[in-house]
């Protein structure tokens, strides 16, 4: 029987959502989140004690947030972006789709061995920079960066935060991971970049000119600033495969690069607002408040009843968390979604737990607020005056989704019956 309090936390949590989705006066969805934040803790429904736990949970994923945005903020105005998109045209050789092919599958390389939100927050620049100097039309370019960051992070631990929630606490070892998750998510970049070439074939130029190309010149700030990044990414994928906290390297190098460019008059107070974009962090912290607000009064002492069979688990888990995801932002669905996992029995708590990684990463690209990396995405593209309204995106959203994940969710299915996983 729902009381009033139950009520209550549905009515805020609805509204919360519509909010996001609907965005009434253009605001960030951050306002909304921490609207629905400080409705939850009014209720009662969260204890204000539980807030610092609460914060707890995110931060890791908001420390490694901060310093990469402030590294690549950095970067970006060093000119290291332009220098690399330079590099990209001069690889296609004219090929509009050779051109889109080879950012496609950078992107994928890049999200695979480091992260999505690395991806998204380094890949977005290049192609803005690449589009708005050829005078290419910006949309399926931008759309191949938020998608493949989403859509092939599912390969390696370090791929996406989800994962390393996942994988700390099933402790499937690095190469277990690997062997249950490469062919998925390999089929998974392939069939998003096979629709893109198709939703966006006329939008895509055949050819562009690349007559106006200057020799590349490397000044010693790009050097610097290039340097930097690089080992900082470098770090990354290096403290992925110890198992310690990517934030270590992400906080470090931009912290470093900060430094740097703070000491040769680089780096004003007024860049460290755009760099960091606030909002991202209230947002995180926010939802994580209405999540918990949600658990503790539909959850909390329940057990969900999950299929003893495999293929059912991992379908399950590709649902729950796809859905989730859409509703309350992967992240804190991820750590809902664990709390789960951990009370299954042990015949199908890896393959729920698998199923759920492909429902929270590929899953949330469905809406503009699902995965953090969209939020970001986002971000930096209106940071560029570029127009995406929640409808153009559910126009390629909604196509590609559904059917990423119905390929995804069958080689998953096929993998863990091959190696009973």
């Amino acid at each position: 029987m729902i009381d009033l309090r139950h009520a209550l936390v549905l009515a805020i949590l609805a509204a919360t959502l519509v909010l996001m989705l609907v965005r009434p006066g253009a605001r960030s969805e951050a306002w909304y989140a921490a609207a629905g934040a400080a409705g939850m803790i009014a209720i009662g429904a969260v204890p204000v004690g539980a807030i610092p736990d609460l914060a707890g949970q995110t931060k890791s994923v908001l420390l490694f947030l901060a310093g990469m945005m402030l590294l690549t903020g950095i970067a970006e105005r060093a000119g290291v972006f332009a220098t690399l998109a330079d590099g990209c045209v001069r690889l296609a050789r004219g090929s509009g789709r050779a051109l889109y092919i080879a950012l496609f599958v950078l992107g994928a390389l890049v999200t695979a061995t480091l992260s999505l939100d690395v991806t998204v927050i380094m890949l977005t620049p290049i192609v803005a920079t690449i589009a708005a100097r050829r005078k290419l039309d910006p949309i399926p370019f931008l759309f191949a960066c938020v998608f493949v960051a989403n859509t092939a992070s599912l390969a390696l631990p370090v791929s996406n935060l989800t994962n390393l929630l996942v994988f700390a606490r099933l402790e499937p070892g690095f190469v277990g991971f690997v062997r249950v998750m490469w062919l998925p998510n390999l089929v998974a970049a392939a069939v998003n970049l096979g629709l893109f070439l198709w939703l966006f074939r006329d939008r895509i130029p055949r050819r562009f000119s690349t007559d106006d190309l200057a020799p590349l010149v490397v000044g010693r700030w790009q050097l610097t600033a290039g340097g930097i990044t690089l080992a900082t990414l470098i770090a990354i994928f290096a403290l992925g495969l110890a198992d310690r906290p990517l934030w270590w390297a992400a906080i470090g190098g931009g912290g470093l690069l900060a430094a740097v460019a703070w000491e040769r008059g680089r780096l004003k107070v007024r860049h460290l607002k755009r760099d960091l974009s606030p909002g991202i962090f209230v947002f995180v912290l926010a939802m994580t408040v209405v999540v918990d607000g949600f658990r503790r009064a539909f959850l909390a002492g329940r057990t969900i009843p999950v299929p003893h069979d495999q293929a059912l688990a991992a379908l399950t888990g590709i649902a729950g968390g796809a859905i989730g995801s859409n509703i309350v932002n992967n992240i804190p669905m991820t750590v809902l979604a664990l709390s789960i996992v951990d009370g299954v029995p042990p015949e199908v708590r890896h393959a729920l737990a698998y199923g759920t990684l492909v429902g929270v990463n590929i899953g949330p690209a469905l809406t503009t607020y699902g995965s953090l990396a969209t939020m970001l995405w986002l971000t930096l593209v209106r940071r560029r005056d570029i127009a995406v309204s929640t409808g153009d995106y559910l126009r390629i959203s909604l196509v590609t989704v559904p059917a990423v994940l119905l390929a995804v969710g069958l080689t998953l299915i096929a993998v863990l019956v091959v190696q009973g996983a």
